[in-house]
């Protein structure tokens, strides 16, 4: 019975073994998360969770849950992010874990396939104006970051595409009320990263 359990099991573990695991021969959209890990930290009445999408990208959600949402919806909230000396003010979102938060990207985002074949995901205003090579299958069209996220993220890099250290600077706003730490903001850093892992 062991040698039957042991010669049906080694064909599944060679074949699982075989499996490229970096996606190099898949097809996945840009915007496809192939980082990790994510990173959180915690500040005052803030979380802070740096998420890489791909070594050269990343996502960042500020989550606040300090005494501003006891006064003014969450919708009326803004959050001051400073990344490496790059500052915004961003308007806050009713978060589900009781919290207002903000997301900022500078990863591709909203990808469709555009192919010259009918199985195309994109609609024709999506592809319109994209130029496919002779023989090509089709290629993926993203959206980018916005002028907002690109200034916020203009020191997250260096020229060689690694992430250097973040240094975050964060804060509250509604109607002029401020947590900001008695003005000094909320810190927080992440370590610098070199590859996905």
């Amino acid at each position: 019975m062991f040698r039957k359990t042991l010669a049906a099991a080694l064909p599944l573990s060679l074949a699982l073994a075989a499996v490229p695991r970096d996606g190099a021969a898949s097809n996945y959209p840009p915007s496809y998360n192939v980082c990790g890990p994510t990173r959180t930290v915690h500040t005052g009445p803030f979380e802070i969770i740096q998420d890489p999408v791909r070594e050269d990208c990343a996502n960042l959600t500020v989550a606040y849950r300090g005494y501003l949402r006891d006064w003014y919806p969450d919708h009326e909230i803004a959050i001051y992010v400073r990344l490496n000396g790059q500052d915004v003010l961003l308007p806050a979102s009713a978060g589900a874990h009781g919290d207002a938060y903000v997301f900022a990207s500078n990863a591709p985002r909203d990808c469709a396939w555009c192919s010259p074949s009918p199985y195309s995901s994109a609609t024709p205003s999506v592809c319109g104006g994209v130029q496919l090579p002779p023989g090509s299958s089709g290629t993926w069209v993203c959206n980018g970051p916005t002028p907002t996220e690109e200034e916020l993220f203009f020191w997250a890099y260096n020229e060689y595409g690694d992430m250097n250290a973040w240094d975050i600077e964060v804060a509250a706003e509604s109607h002029g009320e401020w947590d900001s730490n008695f003005g000094a903001n909320y810190a927080a850093r992440f370590e610098p990263r070199t590859s996905c892992f």
